[in-house]
């Protein structure tokens, strides 16, 4: 029985720490992202993370024929439901490499029915991190660390800046493409698929950013949560990364026995690192920017 693994995750929710959980396990092939930019930029050099092995080794294969079917999705294509011709084709390339895989992605969560077309016999796991926390990676990312006392110096004060504007600001980050996706007014193409959904869209695209990141958050959140069941039935999962993080042992046994495989004998946490606390967590801003990005109250308090 082959076994098929999508981890779905938007970023900054422990996708990559929860996947090379997996990759410690010979038995599965394992991709980082495959669909992401950064993979024709780094080759033939890995990445600071050490994830690109597994490309370079399908490149080496055949560098021509790999380099006419790489094709990644481009930021608005994240908010499509299909692939292109050439994405699927690039996808079938992996996916034909091994019985067993395990992918990742940060890109695909509106992707679920290109995902049923192309591995239907897939596991497909949603792992999501609480909302605020989402929020807070995206205008309050971690500190870069830098030899030079100049970096280390310009670092710390962007630091204090973004932890003084948080509340406040209306833009996101550069390099994080949040920005493009969400957009800035109702007519953005987020902006509308809000709308379609009965969100108060010009509501949330004239707030800050902290509502916009929440109704981002939110909007993907629940179609996976509705979708997922609906098309993969009992091969869907919703995991919280928080339950993972706290054990991280226990989770992955669990795991294995839902995908019908005897887990491996033994697997290194030690990197697994506890969940970071959200920005002023019990500040009551948290609360009304979630009134207004379309949380219930229910859902204030099981999954901000």
């Amino acid at each position: 029985m082959a076994r098929k693994i999508w981890i779905l995750g938007l970023s900054h929710s422990g996708t990559t720490i929860f996947w090379k959980a997996f990759r410690q396990d010979s038995r599965f092939l394992c991709f980082d992202e495959p669909l992401s930019e950064s993979i024709g930029v780094h080759f033939l050099k890995n990445n600071a993370v050490q994830s690109l092995d597994e490309y370079i080794s399908v490149l080496q294969r055949d560098p021509r024929y790999f380099w006419d079917l790489y094709q990644p999705i481009y930021p608005y294509q994240e908010l499509d439901s299909g692939f292109t011709v050439e994405q699927e084709h690039y996808v079938r390339l992996l996916f034909d490499q091994s019985q067993d895989m395990v992918v990742d992605e940060t890109h695909l969560h509106l992707h679920l029915p290109a995902i049923l077309d192309v591995t239907p016999e897939a596991f497909v796991i949603h792992l999501h991190r609480r909302a605020s926390a989402f929020v807070t990676s995206h205008l309050r990312p971690s500190l870069t660390h830098h030899n030079k006392w100049v970096f280390r110096i310009k670092n710390r004060l962007g630091h204090q800046y973004r932890k003084r504007v948080f509340w406040f600001r209306y833009d996101i980050p550069p390099g994080m493409t949040r920005n493009v996706l969400i957009g800035q007014h109702q007519y953005s193409k987020f902006g509308l698929m809000l709308a379609d959904q009965g969100y108060d869209s010009e509501h949330i695209m004239n707030s800050s950013a902290v509502v916009r990141l929440l109704a981002y958050w939110h909007y993907h959140y629940h179609y996976l949560e509705r979708e997922g069941p609906r098309l993969f039935g009992k091969r869907f999962l919703s995991l919280p990364y928080e339950t993972f993080a706290h054990d991280p042992g226990g989770t992955m046994r669990r795991l294995y026995d839902w995908i019908g495989m005897a887990p491996p004998v033994s697997m290194d946490y030690a990197k697994v690192h506890r969940p970071k606390p959200s920005h002023q967590p019990r500040d009551r801003r948290w609360r009304e920017a979630a009134l207004i990005a379309g949380f219930t109250e229910e859902e204030i308090e099981a999954l901000l």
